[in-house]
């Protein structure tokens, strides 16, 4: 990276909320040249990076990286990288995202886990029209969190927020992640941890609840497929904030459809918007006409919080780069540095 520079820095970024000038945004303390533009299916025009130092967004893609002579950095104001293509970065360009979303996702998948056990959307539903058919004494009695057993597949910053929630639930939490080295961390944590394939087909068949929070990489795409699905209990649940490629379309939608667990709640999908006004279906298979699932248009970490403390990690690793210095949350396996 280099020292400072002599000329202030040219950062492109989407349109901010009418009013509010971009450096009260995006909040760096150096000189900078904001370069705002529209994005359409998340990417800016690629002529508008000619003369870029930094690129802040979600995608990028080969268009955009021949037109990037100029690109030092490319900061991502969300945690998920999977819209990068690596190959694409050009030489010499750090890759940086930030998190911060771990909260509210958390606050949602203890939600949505309560809504599932009370069939609380339903209920509401039906009991306006007149149906008293939740009713204890017509339906019988409702499960409770407290004393159930809490899977997660991933142990990261959104796994170890979850976990703390359910263990004020008074829940058993049990993980399964990708290094052994976690299992002091997650003991700590109140957490049974196992690494690996058997540690994860245990949470599969153990869990009354199944949370995905692993990142969309090569190595878990379509991660939980028909196998693993399978290996879940009747009466467990599946919940997916994380990325909706992690899990097989096909296998959910149908262990959904013909009842082989019981439900779920999914917030990440396979098919999004890609203009202002379009509004496709968020899968091919008709997971809407479905009454055992909960679904949110990717909104679980969307929360004021997440925005601004987003926001101040950019501007930093902007201060950064304008001062020569060491970025944070740089994501080495495909930055070219």
């Amino acid at each position: 990276m280099s020292t400072e520079s002599t000329r202030p820095l040219r950062v492109v970024i989407p349109p901010v909320p009418q009013g509010m000038p971009a450096g009260e945004w995006w909040p760096v303390t150096v000189e900078v040249e904001w370069i705002e533009t529209p994005y359409f299916d998340g990417k800016p025009d690629p002529d508008v990076l000619v003369d870029a130092d930094i690129y802040i967004g979600t995608d990028f893609n080969a268009e955009m990286g021949k037109a990037a002579k100029s690109l030092k950095a490319i900061l991502i104001a969300a945690a998920g990288y999977d819209r990068i293509e690596p190959s694409t970065v050009p030489q010499g360009v750090v890759v940086a995202n930030a998190y911060h979303h771990e909260a509210p996702i958390a606050e949602w998948v203890m939600a949505v886990a309560v809504a599932l056990d009370h069939n609380l959307i339903a209920n509401d539903r039906n009991f306006r029209n007149g149906d008293w058919s939740g009713w204890p004494s017509r339906y019988g009695s409702y499960r409770e969190l407290y004393g159930r057993t809490f899977g997660i597949i991933g142990y990261g910053a959104i796994g170890k927020r979850v976990a703390l929630l359910a263990n004020a639930y008074e829940m058993n939490v049990i993980a399964a992640g990708r290094s052994p080295e976690t299992a002091a961390e997650a003991e700590a944590d109140g957490v049974k941890y196992g690494s690996g394939q058997d540690a994860m087909d245990q949470v599969l068949s153990e869990a009354d609840f199944v949370l995905v929070s692993t990142p969309l990489i090569d190595s878990t795409r379509g991660l939980i497929g028909e196998r693993e699905i399978g290996l879940m209990r009747q009466d467990a649940y599946l919940i997916n904030p994380a990325r909706g490629h992690i899990v097989d379309e096909k296998a959910l939608y149908e262990a959904l459809a013909s009842n082989s667990i019981t439900g779920a709640a999914i917030d990440t999908w396979y098919e999004y918007p890609v203009s202002e006004t379009d509004s496709p279906r968020p899968s091919k298979y008709p997971f809407w006409e479905l009454d055992n699932i909960i679904m949110t248009p990717h909104h679980s970490g969307a929360t004021f919080g997440t925005r601004d403390r987003r926001a101040e990690t950019v501007a930093a690793n902007i201060d950064r780069i304008a001062k020569g210095q060491q970025l944070v949350n740089v994501l080495t396996d495909i930055s070219t540095i």
